[in-house]
């Protein structure tokens, strides 16, 4: 049997939950991503529970508005990401993977 990922950036990491994005999140879809990963961090918040800050995600609006040269970030990773792929939810979710992959190697 699989151990659960400790942390949201563990099951990110995991290829099954890459190729198999909807059956995680209930479909492939960037907005529903967002709303997962909001989910994840309110919960960790509400409840007090630590939260393994190898990865400073909050940096990862204002690196995604500089990946696509956007001014500024306030319209949020996942709207950018989803605007930069003409509203494809799919392959915003693929281009999501691509980013955030990049966005770890150079944060560590």
């Amino acid at each position: 049997m699989t151990k659960p990922p400790k942390s949201i950036f563990d099951l990110i990491d995991m290829e099954d939950f890459r190729k198999r994005t909807a059956m995680y999140i209930g479909d492939k879809k960037i907005t529903t991503l967002k709303s997962f990963i909001d989910g994840y961090f309110y919960a960790t918040w509400t409840n007090d529970i630590e939260v393994d800050d190898k990865i400073k995600f909050d940096d990862f609006h204002d690196w995604v508005a500089g990946q696509f040269k956007w001014k500024e970030s306030t319209a949020g990773w996942s709207k950018i990401i989803l605007d930069e792929c003409k509203g494809d939810e799919e392959l915003a979710v693929d281009k999501f993977f691509e980013l955030y992959d990049s966005f770890k190697t150079r944060v560590k």
